[in-house]
């Protein structure tokens, strides 16, 4: 296809995702975007900067169709499962992992190291997702300057050019110490964790207080670089951060579409007594405690049977003309989730339920979470440091919380009784 061709393709400026197909009508490459039309005249435009293989399959496009989406996550999401299912062939070749990028801060070694990246394992800290590569990019030099830092992935023997440029701190030839160290690092971590008006009010005191000199040029330039890199930069605000973990989350599970409702369902009581039950709704990332629920066990007091709880809990909750789900998730194990698929299956609901535990005698916070598919007797762990874990345990951690502050009020009160 040229140009001339796709001018004449009614394409939309939306987001969405688009697929190219050959003359034998395979689809060989699948793409996504925030503006599908720019997008994709962008590959036939004359300043168009391809790569061989890319322009192999230029040539070999004689088609294009194009899905569209409500948003750019949506687009990211089919494309992300569109390729999975087809598995086309020039994505295949130009693989690229469309995931956000992280900033890693590797606080497992004595001397961390800071990086971008775009995987994550259970290792040190990890700050994101970003939207923009070349945004972490522009955050990383800015702080270097700032707070220098080892970038390295091996220690050289010698002071190399970053230290000769004050961009690291040389604790390859012994230029600082691991105490003094950290303290910078403690510094990166604190502004990347959302602190940056405590770390610009704490230089504006220091500045006031030195007037002039060499340190008030230092601590002023240093405080130009910070305003610089919020006013450059897109710094992922905690809102897109939770909604971009549901994405992750959605492509973990292989979903179809990004779950926007999740609610989390517990139970707290003691002994089996004053026995309760929650249920939080967590939209697009974030809890929406409009929605909370709360249950008074009424069926299940005889004995403590947390399956007939949660049967009792889905079949009052679905008797209710809520909002629903669009994926469930339960503390416990194998147990618990088939209770909740039980019912989804008694009332014929096709929702997707899956269930979180540690395991027996695994309750320490380094221990691995185990997620509980239906039909699977094998449960899937995911590293700590997942995206889609972290969603998973807020919903999960917030159903207990609920449940817990649930059960105290109504125990209080038959004490008092």
């Amino acid at each position: 296809m040229n140009l001339a061709q796709i001018k004449k393709i009614s394409i939309p400026t939306t987001p969405g995702c688009y697929q190219y197909l050959n003359s034998k009508k395979e689809i060989i490459y699948v793409g996504k975007a925030a503006n599908l039309k720019s997008r994709i005249f962008s590959y036939w435009h004359t300043s168009a900067n391809h790569s061989l293989m890319k322009q192999k399959m230029m040539q070999e496009i004689k088609e294009v169709k194009i899905i569209e989406c409500d948003s750019e996550m949506e687009a990211l999401l089919l494309e992300a499962n569109l390729i999975k299912k087809i598995q086309p062939y020039y994505n295949i070749l130009l693989r690229d992992d469309k995931r956000y990028s992280y900033i890693k801060i590797s606080t497992e070694e004595e001397w961390p190291r800071i990086f971008q990246t775009r995987t994550i394992d259970n290792s040190g800290r990890y700050f994101g997702p970003f939207t923009s590569g070349e945004a972490v990019k522009i955050i990383l030099k800015t702080l270097q300057d700032i707070w220098p830092y080892r970038s390295c992935r091996a220690l050289p023997k010698k002071p190399c050019l970053y230290f000769h440029i004050n961009r690291c701190p040389g604790m390859c030839a012994n230029h600082t110490t691991p105490d003094k160290y950290k303290k910078t690092v403690n510094k990166i971590i604190s502004f990347l964790n959302g602190e940056q008006k405590k770390i610009i009010k704490s230089y504006e005191s220091k500045i006031k207080k030195q007037k002039s000199g060499d340190n008030f040029e230092k601590l002023n330039r240093e405080l130009f670089l910070i305003k610089k890199i919020l006013e450059e930069t897109k710094l992922l605000s905690k809102m897109d951060k939770f909604s971009a973990d549901v994405v992750e989350l959605a492509k973990i599970l292989g979903l179809k579409k990004i779950p926007k409702r999740i609610e989390g369902y517990d139970i707290a009581h003691i002994f089996g007594r004053d026995i309760v039950g929650s249920m939080v709704v967590f939209e697009n990332g974030e809890p929406n405690k409009n929605e909370y629920r709360k249950f008074k066990i009424k069926e299940a007091q005889d004995e403590i049977n947390d399956t007939k709880m949660l049967k009792e809990i889905l079949t009052r909750r679905f008797n209710h003309d809520w909002a629903p789900p669009d994926l469930i998730l339960v503390d416990g194990g194998k147990g618990q989730l088939n209770a909740i698929i039980s019912i989804l299956n008694k009332l014929k609901l096709g929702t997707l339920a899956i269930s979180i535990s540690k395991g027996k005698g695994l309750r320490s916070a380094a221990a691995p979470d185990r997620l509980y598919f239906p039909g699977q007797s094998q449960p899937l762990e995911l590293n700590l440091n997942s995206p889609a874990l972290h969603i998973l345990k807020r919903i999960r951690d917030e159903s207990h919380r609920f449940a817990i502050e649930y059960h105290r009020k109504i125990r209080g009160k038959r004490i008092l009784q």
